[in-house]
């Protein structure tokens, strides 16, 4: 049985190694120089700059999505998590230290507004319960794994209350202003709160935080999986076209001809499978309709200094007040930064790898880069050095310190991933994109799977590998059946 695989990314390489391991003769094709998609981490001059990873789900022990990552070995059996215990947020000039545990969490927001003591009160109780679920993602493997799902339901009914509700409506109800800033700061006003429940819950609940390692170490052990379990990874080759004969996907074509299969998973972008790989010649019309009208992720531009010195700065994204021009059209409104001093990894000893994160848009950047490459490379010095300023402001002498500096924009999520619209994580988890389960495959063409952040709103780590896992088993059971 051959498979045919488009896109390395956490799917693909997930779905690979369980085909894989089943006997079947797999092939990943991926149009980067490396594997990875938008999990990737880069290194220069010794400092790690990771690209992806800011809170990974299922890191407790236990949990479902930790044992579906032992399974594909994202996670090592010595891997060690970092779990934060505040978050930064300046506000109104102000910084605000807010904590990650429920019950400091609780006594923060009522010392703010005493008279926001009963929505607080409620919204801590369902964090509260989410922190205390043993599996976010059930695996019943066995009796236990069912007496703990039982007992889990609390924390899943608290998620799913909120999951109509947006952030922008929820937050309207609380009466003090800082307190609708915080929430609306941890949490996009367009998203549904069940989002903030899940986010906050699992990291207070300390089964969401960073591997130590990153995106690197991950990706690094995914390879070898895939690898000794005797799946082939093809990087730096793209795929131009997903071959259809008589309604079934017979494999791909790339530059160096075709690869023929008898499935083929689709592990990347939709829009370029449908439009692109497929031509626009076999719709899928729920995702030609959410392609068009669904929220999606805003586009980003990181901004990365390798440092010689630390400054104390938290990994667990401080988020800043600026006014730094992304455009000449538009100025970010803030940034978030975090640094990796936890992780030995990350930079030579006594150093620091710092990141920037913060909103831009991907026509000016895309344009730029394609029309003009000198001028592309001047702004992204700019756009450097204004964040570096910004930095300075909060931490002085950090200019001084700079060895190394990096900056990806969204023009370089769209040249490395083919994202559309540089959307990093797919469809933004509005509550009318949560009430939509996205069919996998594509009508009047079988044989052929799609899969990856793009089919299950909000994305991420976790929806990533576990996509991988259903593309792999329904793939298995497809090819049983011929």
């Amino acid at each position: 049985m051959k498979t045919v695989i488009v896109g390395a990314g956490l799917t693909g390489l997930s779905a690979g190694i369980h085909l894989a391991r089943k006997g079947a003769e797999v092939d990943i094709y991926e149009r980067a120089p490396w594997a990875g998609g938008v999990c990737t981490a880069w290194r220069r001059s010794g400092y790690r700059f990771d690209g992806c990873i800011h809170w990974m789900v299922g890191l407790k022990p236990g949990d479902g999505f930790y044992r579906m990552y032992r399974e594909v070995e994202a996670l090592g059996a010595d891997t060690v998590s970092h779990f934060g215990e505040f978050l930064l947020q300046e506000i109104g000039g102000t910084l605000y230290k807010i904590p990650m545990e429920t019950e400091a969490f609780r006594a923060f927001l009522k010392g703010i507004s005493p008279e926001d003591a009963a929505a607080v009160d409620s919204l801590c109780n369902d964090i509260g319960k989410v922190a205390r679920v043993r599996s976010l993602f059930p695996l019943i493997e066995g009796p236990a794994d069912v007496l703990h799902l039982f007992s889990d339901m609390g924390g899943f009914r608290a998620m799913m209350r909120y999951s109509r509700q947006t952030m922008a409506e929820y937050a309207a109800a609380f009466q003090s202003p800082l307190i609708r800033a915080i929430l609306l700061n941890l949490m996009s006003g367009e998203f549904a709160v069940s989002g903030l429940v899940m986010m906050l819950g699992t990291r207070m609940g300390k089964n969401a935080g960073y591997p130590l390692g990153g995106a690197e170490d991950v990706i690094r052990r995914m390879e070898r999986a895939l690898s000794d379990a005797g799946g082939r990874l093809h990087l730096n080759t793209s795929v131009e076209e997903i071959l259809v004969e008589n309604g079934r996907a017979a494999g791909v074509r790339t530059r160096e001809g075709e690869a023929r299969a008898d499935c083929v998973i689709a592990a990347c972008d939709m829009d370029t499978v449908l439009h692109k790989l497929l031509k626009g010649e076999h719709p899928h019309p729920q995702l030609d309709q959410m392609l068009r009208e669904e929220t999606l992720f805003d586009p980003l531009a990181l901004v990365s200094f390798g440092v010689k010195k630390r400054f104390g700065i938290p990994y667990d994204a401080a988020s800043y007040e600026c006014a730094i021009a992304t455009s000449p059209d538009t100025k970010a409104e803030g940034f978030s930064l975090r640094s990796f001093d936890f992780d030995p990894s990350a930079a030579p000893p006594g150093k620091s790898s710092v990141m920037a994160m913060l909103t831009a848009p991907l026509p000016y950047w895309e344009t730029l880069r394609k029309e003009d490459t000198e001028g592309y490379q001047e702004a992204k010095k700019r756009l450097a050095a204004d964040v570096a300023a910004e930095i300075e402001k909060r931490f002085p002498g950090f200019t001084a310190e700079i060895e190394v500096t990096d900056v990806s924009t969204p023009a370089t999520y769209v040249r490395l991933n083919s994202l559309y619209k540089a959307s990093f994580e797919g469809f933004a988890p509005t509550p009318r994109a949560f009430q939509k389960r996205i069919e996998p495959t594509v009508p009047g063409v079988s044989g052929l799977l799609l899969a990856g952040q793009w089919m299950l709103p909000g994305g991420g780590i976790c929806t990533a590998v576990m996509s991988g896992r259903d593309a792999a088993k329904a793939a298995a059971k497809g090819l049983k059946r011929r």
